[in-house]
């Protein structure tokens, strides 16, 4: 039996996609680093985020990326009443 250790094993996790994008939707890569959404600009296909620390505080600097560019990376939400 092979296992997908990328992938999380809690089902009410999933990969973030263009609909979920939302100002204040904290996310989170495989790593366990976390983001906040701050800006989303559907028009210009653009969204800025801060990281977060252990806290949920912010840890740095502003960053501002496309809407493509960010989905690929492969930042993670709970799914509606998952978590």
């Amino acid at each position: 039996m092979s296992q997908n250790i990328g992938a999380p094993a809690n089902k009410a996790v999933r990969k973030a996609t263009a609909a979920d994008l939302a100002v204040g939707l904290i996310c989170a890569d495989r790593d366990g680093n976390r983001i906040r959404i701050d800006r989303v600009d559907s028009n210009a296909a653009r969204l800025s985020y801060h990281f977060l620390n252990d806290e949920l505080r912010v840890q740095e600097g502003i960053q501002e990326t496309s809407i493509p560019e960010f989905l690929s990376e492969g930042w993670y939400v709970a799914a509606a009443g998952g978590l």
